[in-house]
């Protein structure tokens, strides 16, 4: 039997099976992404505020993930997609803050090493652009700000009247 065709010197016989797993990995990573955006959609904007309880639980897991910087003032500037190439006055329209306020924020993120905030005359001119360290704990909030509010509407849903211990434990066991 004669090859279909040839890619350079190699039959398409011997290429197929290994292209197949590529192609099969490629498509189950693009859908697990199109769920995942369509979760970090469904999120809150990042200048309505959260109640005490779900911060609680977000500082809770970042402190996990070895993020013991992050205080509960950071989380509207690291909300997802996080801070990267925006100008310190677009990050304080995001948030629904004062200019100033989110200034003096994103030069505490700076002072730990999450990002690098140029320095312009004015604050228009001001950008953050992210580290490494800085895409992990945007990373990190994203994950734990999902899982928060996935533990808040497991406890909505007919577990209200439990405890947030045996909320989740009834969430997970359904």
């Amino acid at each position: 039997m004669s090859p279909f065709a040839h890619i350079g010197n190699i039959p398409v016989e011997e290429w197929l099976p290994f292209l197949v797993p590529i192609v099969a990995l490629y498509i189950y990573g693009r859908r697990k992404d199109r769920r995942r955006r369509a979760a970090v959609d469904r999120l809150p904007d990042a200048g309505e505020r959260l109640d005490e309880h779900t911060v609680e639980q977000v500082l809770a897991d970042l402190s996990k993930a070895k993020h013991d910087h992050v205080v509960p003032e950071h989380l509207p500037l690291l909300w997802p997609p996080g801070p990267d190439g925006l100008s310190v006055a677009e990050l304080a329209k995001r948030a629904d803050s004062d200019p100033a306020t989110v200034e003096r924020l994103l030069e505490d993120l700076e002072d730990h090493g999450y990002l690098d905030l140029d320095s312009g005359e004015s604050l228009a001119d001001r950008h953050a652009w992210l580290t490494f360290k800085g895409y992990e704990v945007v990373d990190a909030t994203e994950l734990a700000l999902l899982a928060a509010t996935e533990r808040a509407t497991g406890a909505a849903q007919g577990t209200a009247d439990c405890p947030p211990s045996d909320a989740q434990s009834a969430h997970q066991s359904r």
